[in-house]
Formats: structure tokens, sequence, C-alpha cells
């Protein structure tokens, strides 16, 4: 992958898993990462951080009137955040709506807009966070704390539970593509059996919890990173 974790690519130090690191070069191939992250400028990317810290500390997305038209319009083109009738509708790995991933921490609780946006929360905030995804099956919420390292999980209510990351084409939009197909599921049985109602062609990475965070978190941790963060890292 050619874009560095300074310019906002994944980091791949954090990962030792062929598996996960399989996966990520499928979701996060290098015509991908060019589009996300090439030539963003220092202003477009502080907006960025700003509009993700909104997020964590507040639950839920600045006004989108606080910033200039032409900056959000430059984060919509690179898929990072999207505005919809005139408010902050997702910037990854958060949606301004609920979904069936949500994330708590430091006593804040924000929805993120698939399982592995969800798992790499902790990563990008430097905290601990307890991560509740919902199966589309049964409808189980299963219950994961993500240990502060961000890459690691403490405790997971199922731990058989499977995360599923589905590759398809992006389009100009994740959230309405490739994060319908990123789900978590309360165990293997259940993700078979979504997965008999896919159409066959359809791929895509079963990974165990542990792999499903380190998975989000070689995404989401270069999100926040200022450059003192990553010299010292």
């Amino acid at each position: 992958m050619s874009i560095s974790v300074e310019e906002g690519g994944p980091d791949l130090a954090l990962l030792s898993d062929p598996q996960v690191r399989d996966a990520l070069s499928a979701l996060m191939n290098e015509s991908r990462l060019a589009a996300r992250w090439g030539g963003l400028s220092p202003e477009t990317r502080q907006v960025h951080q700003e509009i993700l810290r909104t997020f964590l500390t507040e639950g839920a997305p600045p006004a989108a009137s606080e910033f200039r038209a032409e900056t959000l319009a430059d984060l919509a083109a690179r898929d990072l955040v999207h505005v919809r009738d005139r408010e902050i509708a997702l910037a990854y790995p958060f949606s301004a709506r609920p979904t069936d991933f949500r994330v708590r921490l430091r006593g804040v609780t924000i929805h993120a807009i698939c399982a592995v946006d969800a798992l790499g929360t902790a990563a990008m905030a430097g905290t601990a966070a307890e991560v509740t995804c919902v199966c589309p099956i049964c409808r189980t919420g299963v219950d994961i704390t993500v240990a502060s390292d961000g890459f690691a999980v403490d405790h997971a209510s199922r731990p058989e539970a499977r995360v599923w990351t589905g590759v398809k084409d992006v389009g100009t939009c994740a959230a309405d593509s490739q994060c319908k197909t990123m789900r978590l599921f309360c165990g293997p049985e259940h993700l078979a059996a979504w997965r008999r109602s896919q159409p066959p062609s359809a791929r895509g990475f079963d990974l165990s919890l542990t792999q499903g965070v380190q998975l989000g978190a070689a995404i989401f941790r270069p999100f926040m990173q200022s450059p003192h963060d990553r010299a010292a890292s």
C-alpha cells in the first residue's frame, strides 16, 4: 500500500495475523486508499478530526454549518464524511443515526456504521470501549470489551462470535455498499445461515472477534493521530 500511516493509511505494524492482513488488503486496496487520503490538505484533515472528536465527546456530530461547504464536499468525495439533509449523517466509523453497532467509551454512547467500525473505535480513541453488536439472524446483542490498547478483546459475552467482512465494490459511499456486509454474528452457525442467503458470488473473510478488533484498529487508529503521536508510536 503506497499511502503511509502518516497520510492516514492503515497501521500495518499492528498486524501479525496473515488472514487479517489479507482482509485489510482486500478492503482497502491502493486505489481506494489513494482516493481517500491522497493529497488531503492539513486543514481538511483537521476538520475531519474535529468532526470525529465531537462524535467521541458528545455521541453526535457537530453542525454541518460550522464548516466550509467546500471542505465537507472534499471529505464526501473522499468517502470520509457525508452530509445528508444539510446535516452530517456519517463520519467513518460513526453514524449520526442508531445502528446495530453501539460503542460506549468515557461515558459516551456512539453508533458505528458496521461491526469493524465499532471494534476499531477503541484504537482510534486511545481508550477501552464497550461494544455491543446485534446478530442479524437472532437479534441477540453480543457485548465485547475492547482493551485500552485498542487491539485486544478483554471480554466477550459470546466468545464464539464471528465477524464477517464482505468485499464488494464501494462506489461513492461504503456505508451504502460494503459496510452492509460487515456484520457480527453470535456464532458460526448464524454466520453460515446468513451466508446461505447471500449470492454465490459474494466474497469476504470470516474472522474471530480478536481478528475483527485488529482489523478495525489497523484501519482507524491513524484517523485521530497527530504527527507527534505517530512519531512517538
